[in-house]
């Protein structure tokens, strides 16, 4: 700017030289600061999006390896929840079960077996199964279909 305010008073020079100097330095350090913006901007939006992410991939990781025996040890959470899914779900006969132990009760969860012909998890589909949850007396307090 001093350069500018001495430069204005020489012969030759514009009269508004200094205000034009100005603006051009305006103009420059928001185009610089603008692009520091987008950048910075971007760089955030990776890192969140790599965020969520990762915290999105924290659920079930593996789908059921064994099914429970609906006469077995669990016989009678599978059959409250057996009770619960005939009446919601035209698959319940082909359902193979998990059971999990929860703070509050029961998590029955029906897995809807769609290739009979194979073993594993590779049975099931990864959207096929229900969720049932019991209450410690065997009640059902909550049901989720999941496919």
């Amino acid at each position: 700017m001093p350069v500018a305010f001495l430069l204005s008073g020489c012969v030759g020079a514009p009269k508004d030289f200094s205000q034009q100097l100005f603006r051009r330095r305006v103009k420059t350090s928001q185009a610089t600061s603008r692009s520091a913006d987008v950048r910075r901007m971007a760089k955030w939006l990776i890192i969140s999006i790599l965020l969520a992410l990762l915290a999105g991939c924290g659920g079930r990781k593996v789908r059921m390896e064994r099914p429970e025996d609906p006469q077995g040890r669990y016989r009678e959470q599978i059959a409250a929840a057996q009770a619960l899914l005939e009446q919601k779900e035209t698959w319940s006969h082909r359902a193979e079960w998990e059971v999990l132990k929860t703070k509050e009760g029961w998590e029955v969860i029906a897995w809807r077996v769609e290739h009979p012909d194979r073993n594993g998890p590779n049975r099931y589909l990864p959207w096929g199964y229900s969720v049932i949850k019991l209450d410690s007396r065997m009640v059902t307090v909550g049901y989720h279909r999941k496919g």
